[in-house]
């Protein structure tokens, strides 16, 4: 059985968007969230998006 990590193109493309927001919210002379509720909502979905993406995939087919 080999184990294969699947690439999901839906959550690859939800991942940019998320990702240059976080990146825009982000104040790199401070390292803090320019308004700190919206980037931990930001940097939530991007990594669950992220880990959503590269997601190992279970094939039924191959016991």
């Amino acid at each position: 059985m080999k184990n294969k990590i699947g690439f999901n193109l839906f959550f690859a493309l939800i991942s940019f968007p998320v990702g240059m927001a976080l990146f825009r919210e982000i104040d790199f002379k401070t390292y803090s969230f320019a308004n700190p509720a919206l980037g931990v909502i930001y940097l939530i979905t991007f990594i669950g998006t992220i880990y959503l993406t590269f997601k190992h995939r279970n094939n039924l087919s191959d016991f």
